[in-house]
């Protein structure tokens, strides 16, 4: 749209296709037998859980008066520390002690919660330091993982304001933040975008809780009724969109627009489920950065930096003039939106092939290529953000990796761009 604006010939749908496709077949190769080698091992915060011990039990037993584990320290005890079982809590009245689980003493009454296998289940009722609550009390429990995004309703909230145990039953078993597993207390931890929980309970239960607080579950797929008989519509609208736009027949806005109306109509989705995938924050930063590429141009900053770059592109043979505004733009996408910086850096690729009297076209497509392949830090695309915390990664591990695709990938759309579009 911003090319069309500056009075460039509309792209077709299908138009940079051949690129794409050179540029994945790359991508994958680099992926396969590069990447793994500048890549350390990370474990993910469920891979430090064996797959023996995802599915244990929760306990909840009570301290009888005439126990022999009163007077003594919780995280002491014997029959906590066996193979098998772990200490979660203990409850005292209406209170829970697991914040300072290591100096609890036990008292006549305190209820203990406990994570054990089912063979460990079955001998702790055979001990008489020790009296279940009722018949029920044992509850099956998984282990997941689950992701703090941008609508989740605990960002900015302590684990222990939301009162997780109480509410839900779940506990929390670790935080992935950035580039560290958190172990221990969590109650003072204010949760962050992008923080991974590693939680136990109850799967009835850690669904009400993804259900009520928008969490993200990444170790299970999300369980959701399918509305299958509406999906020939929605597979139909995509293909219609495709189809019409690579053979010109509306501009692909449109189109688009039309089938929004017509999966809507149709009642492949709901309206509140629409503008639930609408990223609010993202549709400001494109409009500033639509604002601020209109001021550039109608002040005259635009003529001013294409005044000052072109002398000293003008002499580049074409493999380099694409290669700095490949560069340019692939730098700003690892600290901006994508979409923000395709619409400030347009204007001047199309500004500069002006001033050197070359076609505009093929530093368009340079905008684009490098606007989209972002892979040197979490923050340059949301789906670096998805897999930054469950994934176990680093900062670091994004740069090791990223760097050198992002290079490889624009010294090779660099020499293909002029071939296919020359300048």
């Amino acid at each position: 749209g911003v090319a069309r604006s500056e009075g460039l010939r509309p792209f077709t749908i299908f138009e940079v296709t051949p690129l794409g496709i050179i540029l994945v077949i790359w991508g994958m190769v680099y992926l396969r037998f590069i990447a793994p080698r500048l890549l350390p091992d990370r474990d993910s915060m469920a891979s430090l859980l064996s797959d023996k011990s995802r599915k244990k039990f929760l306990t909840e037993a009570v301290i009888p008066a005439e126990s022999d584990l009163i007077g003594r320290e919780a995280s002491g005890v014997q029959l906590f520390r066996r193979d098998g079982v772990r200490l979660v809590d203990v409850i005292r009245g209406d209170q829970s002690l697991r914040r300072n689980l290591k100096e609890v003493v036990l008292q006549k009454g305190d209820r203990v919660v406990l994570r054990t296998a089912m063979s460990e289940l079955l001998s702790l009722q055979q001990d008489k330091s020790l009296r279940r609550v009722d018949q029920l009390s044992a509850v099956e429990t998984n282990t997941v993982e689950v992701l703090i995004t941008p609508g989740c309703k605990m960002i900015g909230r302590t684990l222990g304001a939301l009162r997780l145990r109480r509410r839900y039953g779940v506990y929390v078993l670790a935080v992935h933040r950035r580039d560290r597993n958190i172990s221990g207390q969590f109650d003072d931890l204010v949760v962050q975008v992008g923080d991974t929980l590693l939680l136990e309970g109850a799967p009835e239960d850690i669904q009400r809780l993804a259900t009520d607080m928008e969490l993200v579950d990444i170790s299970h797929p999300s369980a959701r009724a399918y509305r299958r008989a509406y999906a020939p519509v929605a597979v139909l609208s995509l293909l219609a969109i495709v189809v019409l736009a690579a053979l010109g027949v509306a501009p692909i806005f449109l189109l688009a627009i039309l089938a929004v109306a017509l999966v809507l109509v149709t009642r492949c989705i709901d309206a509140d489920e629409a503008f639930s995938f609408v990223d609010g924050r993202l549709l400001a930063m494109i409009f500033a950065m639509l604002a601020i590429g209109a001021a550039l141009e109608s002040s005259g900053a635009v003529a001013l930096i294409v005044r000052a770059l072109a002398p000293y592109m003008g002499a580049l043979p074409p493999f380099l003039i694409v290669w700095a505004i490949y560069l340019l733009t692939s730098v700003l996408t690892e600290l901006v939106s994508n979409n923000a910086v395709a619409v400030v850096v347009t204007p001047i690729a199309i500004g500069l092939a002006s001033e050197m009297g070359i076609e505009a076209r093929p530093l368009v497509v340079a905008v684009m290529v490098a606007a989209s392949a972002s892979f040197a830090t979490p923050i340059g695309y949301q789906t670096n953000m998805l897999v930054y915390g469950p994934g176990g990664y680093r900062f670091t591990d994004f740069m090791r990796v990223g760097i050198p695709l992002n290079l490889s990938v624009g010294l090779l759309a660099s020499l293909i761009i002029p071939f296919m579009w020359p300048l």
